[in-house]
């Protein structure tokens, strides 16, 4: 899609999210989003490096997804999450980044997910979480 009186720029959106929207409007009339309440980072190495160097107790991970807040009341709190949680597996599939658990969860609302962070000190521990349907209020 070109903008009218921009100069040379435009946008585009992937089909595959384009479809995804309309099977959404035909089903529900409306876009269903899963929501889980937490705020998420994808790890790199540099980043990494820099919370073993604040924190010698950081879980000995090399990827995954740092959970640095939980949003009091959601599913997320329900489910045992924690700040400091790092997610190595969703739904029993190794993740790296926050797109690959948006990925696994679709728009899977009120569907458990088992999932394995590891905690300070390497304590890996399994939680099951359930997402709610996304509010544009919140």
């Amino acid at each position: 899609m070109k903008l009218r009186d921009a100069d040379g720029l435009s946008f585009s959106v992937p089909i595959d999210y384009v479809v995804k929207i309309v099977e959404h409007f035909k089903k529900n009339g409306r876009v269903v989003r899963p929501w889980l309440g937490l705020k998420m980072l994808d790890l790199n190495p540099m980043v990494i490096a820099q919370l073993k160097e604040r924190s010698s107790s950081f879980p000995d991970v090399s990827k995954g997804v740092l959970v640095p807040m939980v949003t009091p009341g959601s599913p997320a709190e329900r489910a045992g999450f924690a700040p400091g949680d790092v997610v190595t597996e969703f739904d029993g599939k190794p993740v790296e980044t926050i797109k690959e658990i948006i990925g696994i969860m679709g728009d899977k609302v009120g569907v458990p997910f088992k999932v394995l962070v590891k905690r300070a000190n390497n304590v890996p521990v399994t939680l099951t979480v359930t997402p709610e349907e996304a509010d544009a209020s919140r």
